[in-house]
């Protein structure tokens, strides 16, 4: 399962497995509404649209918590920068709105200072989901610091303090704990008990660990990198994905025919 980066590819199957590209017409019965201002992976999504089929499906979007959730997925998949315009969701059925990135910080962002970047990630955190967490052995409150999107994984250590910033696991979209999506450092837990900052093999199996507590969506790869060595693990890993986006094109569904 090692590789020196993700592959293109295993984005094309995750974004499909989010039933992305394919968003639905807005109509009267459209519940959660994406406003795209800027995409700079994909421009052609830029203006307003219902979410996607899948996404009513599997993320329950018709409910207005998970709905105002998905700016921070397409803020993702667009890898835009501090400084683009926020990404608008609308959940119609109360006018309810949220943006991600936060519009003051975006402003803050085209102000950057050194004591600005450690605390850009802490800004986003949505509500934790605690019952969760504690099902995978952390505490309700646990969290990750995310790296800004403007900061390369390579200097991603400055931002941490010297016992911290060693193991970092990426993870466009955990549906299970949102406030876990991105690139973000291991939880204290991690550091303390299992030694990620000390041992690559304890940190390398991270991977998995972000993988099942996300959701164990065979589309949605984890990827952890152990900084020290620049040592990297996926899971799962790219020929299951390929396999499981195959046999999904043939029309298999659970493994039956």
């Amino acid at each position: 399962e090692m590789h020196a980066q993700p592959r293109g590819l295993a984005l094309l199957f995750l974004c499909l497995s989010q039933g992305w590209p394919g968003h639905r017409a807005q109509s009267s019965g459209s519940h959660c509404t994406i406003i795209v201002g800027k995409c700079r992976s994909h421009p052609y999504i830029v203006g307003s649209m219902d979410d996607s089929e899948e996404a009513y499906n599997t993320l329950h979007v018709d409910q207005e918590d998970n709905c105002l959730a998905r700016a921070r997925f397409y803020w993702d998949l667009c890898s835009n920068k501090p400084t683009d315009e926020p990404i608008d969701v609308r959940f119609n059925p109360t006018g309810r709105n949220a943006s991600y990135p936060d519009p003051g910080e975006i402003k803050l962002a085209n102000e950057r200072s050194e004591t600005y970047i450690p605390s850009y990630a802490r800004r986003y955190y949505l509500p934790l989901a605690g019952d969760w967490l504690q099902t995978a052995g952390l505490s309700p409150t646990s969290s990750r610091f995310i790296l800004p999107a403007s900061v390369p994984l390579s200097e991603a250590d400055d931002l941490r303090p010297a016992s911290r910033g060693k193991c970092w696991t990426r993870v466009l979209m955990c549906h299970l704990v949102p406030h876990f999506s991105g690139t973000g450092d291991d939880v204290d837990k991690a550091y303390e008990k299992d030694g990620v900052g000390e041992n690559e093999t304890a940190c390398l199996g991270r991977a998995r660990f972000y993988w099942e507590l996300c959701g164990s969506d065979i589309f949605q790869q984890a990827e952890t990198t152990y900084l020290p060595s620049g040592a990297r693990s996926v899971h799962p890993a790219d020929e299951e994905v390929q396999n499981a986006l195959l046999a999904r094109a043939r029309g298999v569904r659970g493994g039956g025919g």
